[in-house]
């Protein structure tokens, strides 16, 4: 029996459909996460970009919580850097007086202008141009609440199989829950779930003290990459947190991996992570200070 070449472009296009279709039914849901917390802007003109010695110019950062947390009036440190002794009437330690209440769908997050200076002063005599660099740090108090389902049980009701965070999974915030996974060995379910920092900041226990980390103390250095942990689970689940068996800790960034023994039913369950840190940040400008 021959093949009927008339056939052929049918023939490849039903191929070509079918290959297609079993590719869209394994696409996976690409996650995004948003990391926006406590954003820093320098105010435009204050400074500029060029000063004059002999003049007074105002310093001033807008600070605004773009984030999923509030934060408290006081918790939030910001440090001018770079400037040393080329400026006169500047502070360079300032914390927030407003409560910063964190952004939701109907409301906007809180707001606060961060004045180092109203009248700094470029006051060393100059024989020519002289370029300063200078950056603002920030270091606040934040966290993350992440909200998923688990599915206790060998399966029926609902499955182990599968990616349990979403997109929106997590509240908005540099440090993410971008993993949750099921897995059973024998008659216990294991969840894991990985804690990334997908901000551009760095990140240390929340019993970090902002100022002497700023002056480079190594014990509050060591606090780095370490977070303070809650898990909100079913009866009977333990999570391994740094070195103990508990649903609340201290821990490294990394993988978190929690237990329990498989119930006769199968059911489905919530699930919630709170992650709790300090996060550091920073935005730098180049200023220029001219001769009088």
């Amino acid at each position: 029996m021959k093949f009927d070449v008339r056939l052929l472009p049918i023939s490849l296009l039903i191929i070509t459909l079918v290959l297609a279709s079993g590719q869209a039914g394994c696409k996976k849901e690409e996650l995004s996460f948003n990391t926006t917390a406590l954003t820093m802007t320098f105010v435009t003109d204050a400074p500029p970009a060029e000063l004059v010695t002999g003049l007074k110019y105002p310093f001033y950062v807008d600070v605004e919580n773009v984030g999923g947390y509030d934060i408290p009036e006081g918790a939030a440190h910001f440090y001018l850097v770079g400037v040393g002794d080329n400026l006169k009437n500047v502070v360079t330690r300032v914390q927030n007086s407003n409560f910063l209440a964190k952004k939701t769908l109907i409301q906007h997050g809180g707001k606060e202008r961060v004045r180092f200076a109203t009248e700094a002063e470029p006051w060393k005599s100059l024989p020519a141009p002289f370029d300063m660099g200078i950056k603002v740090n920030s270091c606040y108090d934040y966290a993350t609440v992440t909200q998923t389902s688990v599915c206790i049980g060998k399966g029926g009701v609902c499955s182990i199989e599968g990616e349990k965070i979403k997109t929106g999974s997590n509240s908005n915030a540099p440090i993410q829950i971008t993993s949750l996974t099921e897995s059973i060995q024998g008659n216990k379910l294991y969840v894991t779930f990985r804690i990334e920092n997908k901000g551009t900041g760095e990140v240390y226990l929340p019993s970090t003290d902002c100022n002497k980390l700023e002056e480079n103390d190594l014990n509050e250095k060591l606090k780095r990459d370490q977070i303070e942990l809650i898990v909100r689970a079913d009866e009977g689940f333990t999570c391994r947190i740094g070195n103990i068996d508990a649903l609340q800790g201290t821990t490294a960034i990394g993988l978190v991996t929690c237990t329990r023994i498989l119930p006769a039913e199968t059911y489905l369950s919530p699930f919630q992570i709170i992650v709790s840190y300090k996060y550091k940040e920073s935005i730098s400008k180049s200023i220029r200070i001219l001769p009088a």
